[in-house]
């Protein structure tokens, strides 16, 4: 049996220092500021989607860089973002129609169907998930090449739109039972995206 190495100690890398909470309170508290800013941006409806691309992109220069992103390129993705999200919001809300008649009996189907549409959908949801993290990544990137980039990565390891999609689900009944946190729960829920997919897709676009 070979013996265990023995510890070089005074040539071993140091532990990497972990953030103090004086850290962990002022990522929490810009991760608040960015949501509410989100959310807000969001209040026309139509510019939901390029409000929240715009948030992914402040949460990444967040997360890799320290600190909030200047205003003017953000507001440059958010228009960029505006008529690219249309048919995502038209989408959605053809599966929120569908999921409510179903729920409610409007229309055949039963359960199985609901549980159904409601798999299809949160798929969906995360595949919109990776490809809003690949823009947050690189805000040069174009629409076209982020979605290619999140449907290969979720037909050929659907684990990458599955877990920020459970995650997205998670944040939504939390928000739906305390309404006001909705703000807050969203900056949180494009971090954890970003994490989330930094673990499981971490492959440039």
């Amino acid at each position: 049996m070979a013996a265990d190495p023995v510890p070089d100690w005074p040539n071993q890398d140091a532990p990497a220092a972990r953030p103090d909470w004086r850290e962990r309170l002022a990522l929490a508290t810009d991760l608040a500021l960015i949501g509410v800013l989100v959310t807000v941006a969001a209040l026309p409806v139509l510019t939901a989607p390029a409000a929240v691309t715009a948030g992914s992109a402040a949460v990444r220069h967040r997360y890799t860089d320290g600190g909030l992103p200047p205003a003017r390129p953000l507001l440059r993705l958010y228009r960029r973002a505006i008529l690219p999200g249309l048919p995502v919001l038209l989408v959605a809300a053809v599966l929120l129609a569908d999921l409510v008649a179903l729920s409610r009996g409007w229309v055949p189907g039963g359960p199985v169907l609901f549980f159904g549409t409601a798999a299809v959908a949160g798929w969906l949801g995360g595949f919109a998930t990776l490809a809003v993290v690949a823009i947050g990544r690189d805000t040069s990137l174009s629409f076209r090449s982020a979605a290619r980039w999140a449907w290969e990565q979720a037909t050929t390891r659907p684990w990458t739109a599955l877990a920020p999609a459970a995650a997205g689900v998670i944040a939504f009944f939390l928000a739906l039972s305390v309404p006001a946190t909705i703000p807050l729960v969203l900056g949180f829920q494009i971090f954890a995206a970003h994490v989330i997919t930094d673990r499981l897709a971490p492959t440039p676009v």
